[in-house]
């Protein structure tokens, strides 16, 4: 019983030595074994390329975003909240989210700016300022 549990733990029958076992693993590598760090290298640039990148990305994109942020445009907060924005200062930002209801949020909790779609007078104000064609079109809209 006592030898079986040896072999089940040296991976070999008992008494066998570990000298022949690392001369037969010398004949089956002559590479060296650099293959197995190539491929370990190869593996990690991946991860890093799969996994840290893209977040790196996403990042930069919601830095930008917050920078962008203007007093009256229309935001969601990561809760789920939709406000206006009534000011801005360094770290808060405090929306409306109501008739009567300002919350200070911070800058961070912003998920996104929704964007108003466009009503026919600012197609109009734009037309006007752009090509007369499309000034034509938003006045038989209407």
């Amino acid at each position: 019983m006592y030898e079986k549990i040896l072999d089940f733990i040296n991976f070999g029958p008992a008494g066998a030595s570990d000298a022949q076992g690392a001369a037969e693993q010398a004949q089956a590598a002559p590479g060296g074994g650099f293959g197995g760090l190539i491929f370990l290298l190869v593996v990690l640039v991946l991860m890093w390329v799969m996994l840290f990148l893209p977040q790196r990305r996403q990042e930069k994109k919601h830095k930008e975003m917050i920078s962008s942020l203007k007093k009256g445009d229309k935001i969601v907060t990561s809760a789920g909240i939709i406000g206006k924005i009534v000011s801005i200062s360094n770290d808060t930002i405090r929306i409306a989210t109501g008739d009567r209801t300002e919350i200070d949020i911070t800058k961070n909790a912003v998920a996104g700016i929704l964007s108003p779609k466009p009503s026919a007078e600012d197609k109009l104000t734009e037309a006007e300022e752009g090509n007369p064609d499309e000034k034509q079109d938003v006045e038989k809209k209407k």
